[in-house]
């Protein structure tokens, strides 16, 4: 659980960072691209930390027609994660450029 949190959280921080470097290189306003990029990253976050797929939810579906519920509890747990992990990572960035969390 705690990795879906921060393979989703290192993604939309890191490409966020990386990405207001290339735009400061490239001449453009750095924290307003940061602030986009971590925004647009938050979704590729959540599912760079499932796995690259959404196999996650094609289980979620497969093991309620079998009637299983626990596998079901568990990924509904790391898609949480996951998505705890790539919002803390936007507004992390989001407080670094403006000096308030929003």
């Amino acid at each position: 659980m705690v990795m879906y949190f921060f393979v989703a959280f290192g993604i939309v921080l890191g490409g966020a960072i990386l990405g207001g470097l290339a735009a400061f290189l490239t001449r453009q306003p750095p924290f307003h691209e940061m602030e986009t990029l971590a925004v647009k990253l938050k979704i590729w976050g959540m599912v760079g930390a499932l796995g690259g797929t959404f196999d996650s939810f094609m289980q979620i579906e497969r093991v309620i027609l079998d009637g299983n519920m626990s596998p079901v509890i568990k990924q509904i747990i790391f898609i949480i994660s996951a998505f705890i992990g790539a919002d803390t990572g936007t507004r992390m960035i989001q407080w670094l450029i403006r000096g308030e969390p929003s």
